[in-house]
């Protein structure tokens, strides 16, 4: 007969950056920049490479991944005498909220459903 140790359950606090890094498959960078437009939207990519010091490029690739994780948008303003430039905006915090709910709650539907099936041999 096999014994299992004594489990307890690991817990400890989650910082919002563990969290989304976790939820949205984001890098800490990725992150920082998502917390500062959520705290300064709309801002610009200029704006965004000043404040973190990062190439541009490193600054629009983070955008882009937050874009496609659909936690920012972008906007684009028409300049007076002809171009344009973009800004960003963080998605509504209640939606993204909203979606790490739902996806715990299906992980640990998921989880409670394999401990469920796990046979041991004292069943």
């Amino acid at each position: 007969m096999r014994n299992f140790p004594d489990l307890k359950t690991p817990y400890r606090e989650l910082s919002l950056e563990e969290i989304m890094n976790c939820m949205f498959g984001l890098k800490n960078f990725e992150t920082k920049i998502y917390i500062e437009i959520i705290n300064h939207s709309p801002v610009t990519v200029n704006e965004l490479v000043e404040k973190f010091d990062k190439d541009r490029s490193t600054v629009q690739r983070a955008l882009q991944n937050l874009a496609m994780a659909r936690l920012i948008y972008r906007e684009q303003k028409n300049i007076k005498n002809g171009g344009y430039y973009y800004v960003y905006n963080a998605a509504p915090f209640d939606e993204v909220k909203a979606t790490i709910k739902a996806s715990v709650r299906k992980w640990a539907d998921a989880v409670i459903t394999w401990v469920d099936g796990i046979k041991t041999g004292q069943d």
